[in-house]
């Protein structure tokens, strides 16, 4: 375990909210919470919540942020937080209902099914690690075209040799070919990449925790099934795959993380309930659960960084196809992890001069104060976009 540095001490000073107001939400960072980003030190959840909205905000091009909702750290925290004792009464509703009353006003401006992928930073027994419920509003499996596809020249010269078009390039190949020889065609891919997205009975256990470890466990002879995070692979697939389904993204492998997966699966009924007025299951069958292979974190306290970069990286680099299981080893380089401290603290304190200089140049001061549980049980961590 890495050797942690003395805890921080002496008086307490904001450095910056971000985003400043105007904006509502802004998030109070100190030189407490500054401090988190030494070496050895845990990051705590200002860090966590700065970063994400940093990210959400600056990082994301608007057409994918409208797809994307980001939970603060607090969410999950809340959704299974023993009631307090002044609350209501509600021992008569069964637990999952129990749980949503938490944090039912924390989506009261977001519907969440029309979104793509929502962000869940989840701490536990002083461990960050990761969960994105992807397709929440899907049913099903969906399979479409692969927007990246790059049919392999030699394969096509070889199939379309004895054609009319063969002149014209594989470009033409789709202008010769018969009504009935595409919707073959593309049957052929929907079924080819249905049973890519789901495999089989015997190759992908259904219940929880099988589908969380065994998706990717240990097991060497698995990477091989699990395939690899490379741009060039997927240019030569026609299709792709989008299926509903919860990712667990944890920089230290270990427990399975089945009562997470079942906790949000239970959630996302009874938010559905609320929302749409109508009941629809969420279980294993319909949202699968998995834990993708990602990069490692070599020590102790680096948890909370790997969050961050695991984020960073859907952003940068939006996971092509859904087929479950993933291994994602190579999604970026390690080598980047041993700045990413750095690189975050020196954006604190870049945005701590500009809004200084700003400051002073209006003579305003901004009265926002750090978050905290409660001012964020009712309010969501990216203020939400409309679609």
């Amino acid at each position: 375990m890495a050797e942690l540095q003395p805890t921080f001490t002496g008086p307490i000073i904001k450095l910056l909210v971000y985003p400043p107001p105007p904006a509502k939400g802004g998030i109070s960072v100190t030189n407490e919470d500054l401090h988190c980003l030494n070496d050895g030190e845990f990051l705590n959840d200002v860090i966590i919540d700065f970063y994400l909205k940093y990210l959400f905000l600056e990082k994301l091009k608007k057409e994918d942020a409208v797809r994307s909702h980001v939970f603060s750290s607090f969410f999950y925290k809340r959704l299974n937080q023993r009631e307090r004792r002044n609350a209501v009464d509600t021992s008569n509703l069964p637990i999952q209902k129990r749980k949503h009353n938490r944090v039912k006003t924390w989506t009261r401006h977001v519907d969440l099914f029309q979104k793509d992928f929502i962000f869940v930073p989840i701490n536990e027994s002083a461990h960050w690690y990761l969960a994105i419920i992807c397709f929440p509003g899907l049913e099903k499996a969906h399979v479409e075209p692969n927007p990246l596809y790059q049919p392999q020249t030699q394969a096509h010269s070889t199939a379309v040799s004895s054609s009319p078009a063969a002149d014209g390039g594989s470009d033409e190949l789709d202008d010769v070919r018969s009504a009935a020889d595409v919707n073959r065609h593309d049957r052929e891919q929907t079924a080819a990449v249905i049973i890519e997205c789901y495999g089989t009975d015997d190759s992908h256990p259904s219940d929880d925790q099988s589908s969380c470890q065994d998706e990717c466990s240990e097991d060497d002879s698995l990477v091989d099934d699990c395939g690899s995070f490379d741009k060039a692979e997927w240019t030569s697939k026609p299709t792709i795959c989008k299926q509903p389904c919860i990712l667990i993204m944890d920089s230290l492998r270990g427990p399975t993380r089945s009562t997470v997966v079942k906790t949000l699966r239970e959630y996302l009924e009874v938010e559905w309930e609320v929302k749409k007025g109508s009941q629809r299951s969420f279980g294993k069958d319909m949202m699968k659960g998995s834990s993708p292979r990602v990069p490692q974190q070599d020590n102790f306290s680096d948890c909370g960084v790997y969050v961050l970069q695991y984020v960073e990286s859907f952003f940068e680099s939006p996971l092509p196809s859904f087929h479950l299981p993933m291994n994602l080893l190579d999604w970026f380089p390690q080598q980047r992890m041993k700045t990413k401290r750095d690189e975050i603290k020196e954006l604190i304190l870049k945005l701590q001069t500009q809004q200084q200089l700003n400051l002073e140049s209006s003579g305003q001061t901004d009265g926002c104060h750090s978050p905290c549980e409660d001012t964020l049980e009712s309010a969501d961590l990216i203020p939400p976009i409309s679609s």
